[in-house]
């Protein structure tokens, strides 16, 4: 009796085996079949019995369904969880190379992409409330993706929501998403916005280091620097620099910014052309070194269109000549930065009224006619995105 106890026990454990797995493929047979509430019904009990729950293809089933139900009903942040919670379980129990991760890894992504489509056509759209909603409908599925992030991010800028924008960019930031138009978003809402200069200057400097050559950031933190009342300590950790580097022209770029910004222009002249000295190539150096001149010119040119009639004829024409003498000093420099530069607007179009004010007529008809052309170029590519 004891053995047809044991025989009738075995079988049972069996059949109850049999019938959850049944459940697994019934539960399919009813997605198929278009009856989602029975399918629900079904998996949920195949993924809470101990026989079932711990194979792939019973989660893998549980996603589907859900995955079915949202599309058949809409968006519902309940079914979106169970559904990446059943894709997550697939996940954690097998390898990369399994057949269930591959088919749970399409699905995850029809779910993602389905989301990341409904955002991007919002933007477009410039529903930029509907686009942040889209994406964090994304995010749901998948919590660590930069895509979804980013977009979440520029959405809420353009939406001027900057607490939110900073959340996404910071976030991208723990993700290891580096980027120079990131950081940069996350100063100018710090700074500007928030008004918080320290936290502008820690990011600046995190800045620096993922991308130390970008003249941008050492800027910035030079006028934070300024802004902030740390002038001295702006200067010794430039002069500190030169003295260990003299042969940097960067650097001696950066202390003319400085001086420049301190509006002291004959020492930022003074570092500006030793920059050209070291690096006669440098685009920056040799266009703020001509500005320079610039615009003393384009003073002594206000100051001379400002004066009454009988105060011109006395001084008028003498300060007209030293500006010209500015304006050709200022040339060469405009010229080079062009040669360096053929398609810079900024260059072309100052050098422009350079040329006229020189009363090179021929030349500055042609810078004129380049900035059109450029200008012409530049809005068919806008009008072409």
């Amino acid at each position: 009796m004891k053995r047809l106890a044991l025989f009738f026990a075995f079988f049972l454990v069996i059949g109850q085996a049999f019938a959850q797995n049944s459940n697994v493929r019934k539960a399919e047979r009813a997605l198929e079949n278009g009856d989602l509430k029975e399918a629900k019904e079904l998996i949920n009990e195949a993924v809470e019995h101990e026989k079932t729950m711990d194979d792939p293809k019973t989660w893998y089933t549980r996603g589907t369904i859900y995955q079915a139900i949202l599309n058949e009903e809409g968006y519902s942040e309940e079914m979106v969880k169970k559904a990446s919670e059943s894709y997550d379980k697939v996940f954690e129990m097998v390898d990369e190379g399994d057949k269930y991760f591959m088919l749970t890894d399409l699905k995850v992504q029809e779910l993602w992409g389905g989301y990341i489509n409904e955002g991007s056509e919002a933007y477009s759209a410039q529903k930029f409330e509907d686009a942040v909603i889209a994406f964090e409908k994304a995010l749901m599925v998948i919590p660590d993706d930069t895509t979804a992030t980013l977009y979440a991010g520029v959405a809420s800028q353009q939406l001027k929501n900057n607490q939110d924008a900073l959340k996404y960019y910071y976030r991208l930031l723990d993700l290891d998403y580096y980027s120079e138009d990131i950081y940069g978003s996350i100063i100018s809402i710090e700074r500007y916005a928030n008004e918080d200069i320290e936290k502008a200057l820690e990011v600046t400097r995190m800045a620096k280091e993922k991308f130390p050559d970008n003249d941008t950031f050492e800027k910035q933190e030079i006028n934070l620097l300024i802004n902030s009342g740390q002038v001295d300590v702006a200067k010794d950790r430039i002069n500190d620099a030169i003295e260990k580097d003299p042969e940097n022209a960067n650097l001696y770029f950066n202390l003319g910014y400085l001086y420049e910004q301190l509006e002291e222009p004959e020492k930022a002249e003074k570092a500006y052309l030793k920059a050209i000295e070291i690096d006669p190539e440098y685009l920056d150096a040799n266009f703020n070194y001509a500005v320079y001149y610039y615009n003393k010119a384009a003073d002594l040119l206000a100051k001379a269109r400002d004066m009454d009639l009988q105060t011109y004829k006395k001084e008028g024409k003498k300060i007209e000549e030293e500006a010209i003498v500015y304006l050709k000093k200022s040339k060469p420099y405009f010229e080079k930065a062009l040669e360096i530069a053929p398609e810079e607007l900024a260059v072309i179009e100052t050098l422009q009224t350079v040329y006229a004010q020189l009363g090179e007529k021929e030349k500055s008809q042609e810078m004129m006619k380049k900035a059109q052309e450029l200008g012409a170029d530049k809005s068919d590519a806008e009008s072409n995105d």
